[in-house]
């Protein structure tokens, strides 16, 4: 017997991120507790719960008097997830030219080279944006730096939301192609050359804000 050792809260919690983080509850939309409960199986407090929880993350907003939302990026926070972004990537980008261990080194190859195989053999917007956020994930990994890793992560699901937004209209084969440079200097050591590879990796604000 396969014991499931997360609370239903846990559970409803998971549940939930994925469906923002997937696109099945898009940017913005109106979230009825009664309706999410009748849907999970799960008590309204248990879904209050799981809420308040992403809450916290940044994924959903709980308005007065009209009740719970998914997020928003409206133009201010996608000048701040931007400059975060810079901010974070590019400076882990250089810290892991300059850290990386050959192991490191391997590892970020062969994670480079499942994501090219990847655009090669699929087409979905979805995997190929979880893999590009992985790649980033990883360089920041790599810096070795368990301070930039937790503040990664505390914006991890808005960055993902991020990233799938500037896949729109973008050739999705060229995703993991376009990475190669950052790849071969962090590799070579080069931390400058990973700095600037980094930024311009980097779908700027400017850009995003106009598609919108």
């Amino acid at each position: 017997m396969k014991i499931n050792k997360q609370s239903l809260e846990e559970q409803a919690t998971e549940y939930i991120r994925e469906m923002i983080t997937n696109g099945q509850l898009e940017l913005g939309s109106k979230i009825v507790e009664s309706t999410l409960s009748k849907e999970l199986e799960l008590s309204r407090s248990t879904v209050r719960m799981a809420l308040n929880s992403l809450s916290h993350e940044g994924l959903v907003i709980q308005k007065p008097y009209v009740g719970w939302h998914v997020f928003t990026l409206d133009s201010d926070e996608l000048w701040e997830l931007y400059n975060m972004r810079v901010a974070i990537e590019s400076q882990a980008a250089a810290m892991a030219a300059e850290r990386a261990t050959e192991q490191d080194k391997k590892d970020l190859i062969e994670f480079y080279d499942e994501f090219c195989r990847v655009c090669d053999s699929v087409s979905d917007e979805l995997v190929i944006c979880k893999m590009d956020f992985e790649f980033h994930r990883k360089v920041v990994e790599l810096s070795h730096s368990p301070r930039f890793a937790k503040i990664y992560a505390q914006v991890a699901n808005q960055l993902k939301s991020y990233i799938e937004m500037t896949h729109i209209e973008y050739d999705l084969s060229q995703s993991g192609l376009s990475h190669k440079p950052l790849v071969d200097a962090i590799c070579a050591g080069d931390s400058e050359k990973a700095w600037l590879e980094a930024k311009e990796n980097i779908t700027t604000f400017t850009e995003l804000s106009g598609k919108n």
